[in-house]
C-alpha cells in the first residue's frame, strides 16, 4: 500500500468515526446509556470532546501523517502502555464497545481502562483506576491501525 492510499485509508476511517460518534450521537448514547444522567452527560461530553480532536485532525492534512496520528490515543489506535512501578507492558486496540474482545486485546473505549486512555498522549503518566486500587502506567507507544475493523457495528471483524 503506498503512501497516499494509506492516508485514505485512515482519512475514510476517521470520518466514519465522526458519522457514528458526531452525526448519530443520540443514537450511540441510546445504545449504551439508557439511563439520563451523571454518566451519560459526562459521555456525552466526552464524545463531544473526541469528535473535535478528530475534526482538528482532518482539518490538518500534516497532522495525518505518522506523528500525528502516533501521538495521541483514538479510536483505532494500538497502544502499548507500561507499568512503571513493576517493569512490565501490556498492548492493545482501542475500539468501539461492539467490537470489543478482551481476549483478542481488543478493548472497549467505554471501558474503564478504554476511558482513560482515549485521547492520551505518547509519554504520558497516567493512573488507570484497577479494582485493587490506582496503577501507575506511561503510554509507551501508540500506532493508528484504524482498529482492523468496521465502524459500523462490528459485523466485520477483519478486513
Amino acid at each position: 500500500m503506498n503512501h497516499s492510499t494509506g492516508l485514505s485509508r485512515v482519512r475514510e476511517q476517521l470520518v466514519a468515526q465522526l458519522v457514528l460518534l458526531g452525526d448519530e450521537k443520540n443514537r450511540f448514547l441510546d445504545a449504551y446509556f439508557v439511563m439520563h444522567g451523571k454518566e451519560r452527560t459526562e459521555i456525552s461530553q466526552f464524545l463531544s470532546l473526541y469528535t473535535q480532536t478528530v475534526q482538528k485532525l482532518l482539518s490538518d492534512p500534516d497532522s495525518l501523517a505518522d506523528e500525528g496520528l502516533h501521538s495521541q490515543v483514538l479510536i483505532g489506535s494500538y497502544v502499548t502502555f507500561e507499568y512503571p512501578d513493576f517493569d512490565t507492558k501490556d498492548s492493545f486496540t482501542i475500539v468501539l464497545p461492539d467490537q470489543a474482545d478482551p481476549d483478542e486485546n481488543l478493548i472497549s473505549f467505554l471501558s474503564p481502562v478504554g476511558r482513560q486512555l482515549l485521547l492520551a498522549h505518547l509519554g504520558d503518566l497516567i493512573s488507570v483506576a484497577a479494582p485493587s486500587g490506582a496503577i501507575r502506567t506511561r503510554i509507551a507507544a501508540i500506532t493508528f491501525t484504524g482498529g482492523n475493523s468496521s465502524m459500523e457495528g462490528g459485523e466485520a471483524r477483519g478486513s
